[in-house]
């Protein structure tokens, strides 16, 4: 794991590396570590161990066990479940948004975005995909600005992440995650927020649909919901 650096805030580089560590599966959803071990793997005392634990805590990552350590948190179904329900509730509002205000500025980060993203998928390397997929999005709603927003949805994500693989290569090809955007970035290009909307909407949904019915295969305390209908009161 990466040290830190004594120049910068250190609660604040214990809690990137720590999420970090979280979202790769470094630490392991379910298990418990020590404040004490967890400042040896990244050379840190535990008063910023604590203090990044906390944060972790706030944004549903970790339960910080008195006396006991640090507890990294596995995501449930009904917690996926909300993830994507809030990020519906956000995103598709969001993109309509970007989409009648965006500036010039705003347009050549995203189309560089999604060249990145084009790139990576036309190499075929998941990982890289995966990344691009999370900037892209970025820099879609970053075009809304609205910042808080950005921050829920930043955390949403992150749960999401906790489930541990992600869509990609499990369920879909690189090139066809980029294609599951391809309809939102034209909305974008043509400033149509309608049809913006309408392909943010299908294409959350139809990451959760894969997303869910591929991790319900694994786990026994998942059952196969009608995933429809957790979603169909949310923007008709």
């Amino acid at each position: 794991m990466k040290k830190l650096k004594k120049i910068e805030n250190l609660s604040d580089q214990a809690f990137d590396l720590l999420r970090d560590a979280i979202l790769n599966g470094v630490l392991e959803p379910g298990k418990l570590y020590s404040a004490t071990e967890i400042g040896e793997w990244i050379g840190a005392s535990r008063t910023p161990v604590r203090e990044a634990a906390q944060q972790l805590a706030a944004i549903g990552l970790v339960r910080v066990e008195r006396n006991r350590g640090i507890r990294i948190l596995p995501t449930s179904l009904q917690e996926l479940i909300e993830s994507f329900q809030i990020r519906l509730m956000l995103e598709v509002p969001l993109i309509r948004k970007a989409a009648l205000s965006r500036t010039d500025e705003d347009l050549k980060k995203i189309i560089a975005a999604y060249d990145n993203f084009a790139a990576a998928a036309q190499k075929d390397d998941a990982k890289e995909t995966l990344k691009a997929d999370k900037d892209y999005h970025s820099a879609l709603l970053e075009a809304a600005h609205i910042d808080r927003a950005l921050m829920i949805i930043e955390n949403t994500r992150n749960s999401v992440l906790l489930t541990g693989p992600s869509t990609i290569p499990h369920s879909r090809t690189c090139m066809e995650a980029l294609a599951d955007h391809e309809e939102i970035h034209q909305a974008i290009l043509n400033q149509d927020a309608d049809a913006a909307e309408r392909a943010m909407k299908r294409h959350i949904i139809n990451t959760a649909n894969m997303l869910i019915t591929q991790e319900a295969k694994k786990r026994d305390d998942w059952l196969d919901p009608d995933l429809l209908s957790q979603f169909s009161w949310i923007h008709k």
